[in-house]
Formats: C-alpha cells, sequence, structure tokens
C-alpha cells in the first residue's frame, strides 16, 4: 500500500482520486495493447471494424468506472454491471471487460454504510446475473462475467459462480476492511480518551501540588515578617535606625511574598503568562536545588553564561521547578550520569538546561510494573507556559537526556509591573 501511494506520488498523482484514474488509465493501455496483436495479425478480421470499436469501447467504459469509484461508488457498480451486458451481444468478448464491477463492488463495501452497500451490491448482482441468463437463453454466444472465468456459454452454474466472483467475494474483502478500520478507529479513540483523562489528572494534581506551594510561602514568609515586626517593635525606642532598616525588610519580604503568592494563584487560575508582579533574584533558587542534589552524591555541574539579572517571579518559580524536576528524574532514571546546569542571560531573554549523559548502570524500577507512573514532565510544561517560556525535552544522540526552557526577555526592573501598589 505504502508503494502503491509513494509510486504515483512521484508523478504527481497525490490523491486517491487521481491514483484510480492512473490505474483506469493503465488497465485501458493493457486493453488496447491486447486489441492491437490481434488486428495486425488478423485474428478479428471477420469483424467489422465498428464491431471492433464498439467492443474496444466497451472495455474502456467498463475500466473507467474505477477512476470513479470513490467519488460516485454506487453510480460507478451500476455503470461497471451494464457495461458488460451490452458486450456479452457482441461476436466476440473485449479484453478485461467485467473488471470493473469487481473493483467497485471491493470499494462499495469499504466506504458505505453495510446495509446501503449490501442492498447496492445485491442489486447490481442481481441485474447483471438476470441479463446474462436472459442473454444465454435467448442464445447469446457467451456467459459470465469476467473473461478470465471461462464460463462455457450456456453454462448457467459457471455463470452463477463468475456472478459470486465478481460482486460477493470483493465485496466481503470490503466489509472486512471497513471493519477492520472501524475497530482501529475506535481503538484510536480510546487511547485518545485515556491520554487525555491522563493529562487531566496530572494537572489535577500539578495544581495540588502548587497549592501546597503556595502554603508553604506563606507559612515561611509570613512567620518570617511576624518575627521582622517583632524586632522592629523592639527596636523602634532605643535604636530608630535599625527599626527603619527592619521595616524596609519587612516591606520587601512583604512585596516578594505577595508576587509569589500571585503568581501561583493565576498558575491554578490559568491567566496570561508572564502576568505575575514582583521580581526574583535570578539563580537562589537553582542554586539551593543544586546543593540539595550534590548532598546526596549526585555528579551536577553549573555553569552561567551572560550578566545575572533579576527575573519575573513567574519565570524564577517556573525555572527553579524545572531544575527540581529534571535533577530528580536524572537521579532516577540515569544513576550514576553526570549532569550539567546550564543558565544563560542574553539580551532575548533567559535560558536554562539540564542535561545528563548516558547512566552508568541500569535504573531501578519504581513501581510495580517497571514506570514510576509521574507526570513532572506535565507539570513543567504549565509551569513554563504559564511563565511565557517553551519547554524543550528529549534525548541526545550520546545516550543522554536533555531538558531545557526558554524565557523572553525580562521586564525592566523599573516596569510599573515590577512592585505591586503599597496598597495590595
Amino acid at each position: 500500500m505504502k508503494v502503491w501511494s509513494e509510486g504515483p506520488a512521484r508523478l504527481g498523482v497525490r490523491t486517491a482520486a487521481g491514483r484510480d484514474a492512473l490505474a483506469a488509465a493503465l488497465l485501458i493501455l493493457l486493453s488496447t495493447a491486447r486489441l492491437l496483436p490481434a488486428v495486425h495479425n488478423g485474428t478479428l478480421s471477420a469483424l467489422a471494424p465498428g464491431v471492433v470499436a464498439i467492443g474496444f469501447t466497451s472495455a474502456a467504459a467498463d475500466l473507467a468506472t474505477i477512476a470513479l469509484r470513490r467519488i460516485r461508488p454506487v453510480l460507478a457498480l451500476a455503470a461497471a454491471s451494464v457495461i458488460p451486458l451490452a458486450a456479452m451481444l457482441l461476436p466476440a468478448r473485449p479484453a478485461l471487460i467485467g473488471v470493473g464491477a469487481v473493483v467497485c463492488s471491493y470499494t462499495v463495501a469499504c466506504l458505505l454504510p453495510q446495509v446501503r452497500a449490501t442492498v447496492a451490491i445485491v442489486v447490481c448482482g442481481a441485474v447483471h446475473a438476470s441479463g446474462g441468463v436472459f442473454a444465454t437463453l435467448a442464445g447469446g454466444g457467451h456467459g459470465g462475467l469476467l473473461t478470465f472465468w471461462g464460463v462455457l456459454p450456456g453454462d448457467l452454474a459457471g455463470m452463477a459462480a463468475a456472478v459470486a466472483a465478481a460482486y460477493l467475494l470483493p465485496a466481503t474483502a470490503g466489509f472486512a476492511v471497513q471493519a477492520r478500520r472501524a475497530g482501529a478507529a475506535r481503538a484510536a479513540a480510546s487511547i485518545a480518551r485515556d491520554r487525555e483523562e491522563r493529562a487531566r489528572t496530572a494537572v489535577a494534581e500539578e495544581r495540588a501540588r502548587i497549592a501546597r506551594e503556595l502554603h508553604d510561602i506563606a507559612a515561611h514568609d509570613l512567620s518570617a515578617i511576624v518575627v521582622q515586626a517583632g524586632a522592629a517593635d523592639r527596636l523602634l525606642d532605643r535604636d530608630p535606625a535599625a527599626a527603619r532598616a527592619t521595616l524596609r525588610a519587612i516591606r520587601s519580604q512583604g512585596r516578594d511574598t505577595l508576587a509569589a503568592l500571585r503568581a501561583l494563584v493565576g498558575l491554578m487560575r490559568d491567566s496570561e503568562p508572564g502576568a505575575a508582579d514582583g521580581r526574583a533574584p535570578a539563580l537562589t533558587g537553582v542554586e539551593e536545588t543544586v546543593r540539595r542534589f550534590r548532598t546526596t552524591g549526585m555528579d551536577v555541574e553549573v555553569s552561567a553564561t551572560g550578566e545575572p539579572r533579576p527575573l519575573p517571579v513567574t519565570t524564577g518559580l517556573a525555572v527553579s521547578r524545572l531544575v527540581r524536576e529534571a535533577l530528580t528524574n536524572a537521579r532516577r532514571h540515569a544513576p550514576g550520569a553526570k549532569v550539567s546546569v546550564t543558565t544563560t542571560f542574553g539580551e532575548a531573554g533567559f535560558a536554562v538546561a539540564v542535561r545528563n549523559t548516558r547512566p552508568d548502570r541500569a535504573a531501578r524500577p519504581t513501581g510495580a510494573d517497571g514506570s514510576d507512573g509521574g507526570y513532572g514532565l506535565l507539570g513543567m510544561r504549565e509551569r513554563v507556559t504559564h511563565a511565557g517560556g517553551a519547554l524543550t525535552v528529549g534525548p541526545q544522540p550520546d545516550g543522554g537526556w536533555l531538558v531545557s526552557a526558554s524565557f523572553p526577555a525580562a521586564m525592566p526592573a523599573s516596569s510599573p509591573a515590577s512592585s505591586p501598589p503599597e496598597h495590595a
């Protein structure tokens, strides 16, 4: 089937209807090639030229129905059933006459609903068989449908077998193909539904994790603000300068906390990428994450390119989560591999990449079926997309794995979105 599609494509025939037309043209040429030697050798000299022309035209018309089999399948089958009946009245059987009925019967069974296809095939077969019987009883010299079937004149049983060969056998094959295609379509739809359900479940789990992170941010940062506020209260009378410095630190931390909370809430609400306020240190979260993984024995190398600068909070959270998930996956699936974390600050934006080499030993399965059942990549993709970035994940030629993300240029520090209003 692939060769049948690719061969005509090289000739510029790229549609199914075009391939059918090409097949019909080739069969007509073959019929013509069969006719020419007979004319040259004088085999048909006893026949009038008009009879020969009518016979060739009948064969060409029968084969031309193949070109219409997908466009008008019932009409093509009806024509392929009637044309050979007319040819039976001729004193000589044209070459390849009756082939159109075989091909069109198969096509009708493939393309049309089963009931409609059955009715069309049975009616056309009955008409053809009735015409053949009538022509035989009336004294016609030829019977049957296919020249290669070998039906003798007056052999009604052979003619019935020829009808079955021309209509019922191709129809059976066509119905089988239609059933197989329907089964494949149902299986594909079921797989798509399962994949969509797994994706929805993964996103829900990711948002539940985000909610937990939101709680952690609130609990940690607000506790720190409360402690700093108590210290400022104690310093207010004896060291006003220190108290003012503490209050400024409280205001700064409050802004960062509020920006982080807004970023997380915006992610759970599917807000527009890059809409979160506030700025975050460029690589603080990455450095802390790498430090924790190094304590577990992982060989992690960190490199940076460009001049570091503060990032929007959504970008900082996305980068931190990406690095954490990528290092977790490397530890789980590529034990003993060397891992590199590369960050790039450029004029066009910021990029981070986590790449691991080929593992030096096989990973141990984490589930009963050998799979971890995790959806970390889905979570990373949602986080990166929310921050306005693009995620790339895939194997490397050396047997390793790459997780990288790029983000657009950060907003200037003077942008009004860089700090929330004082009353927010």
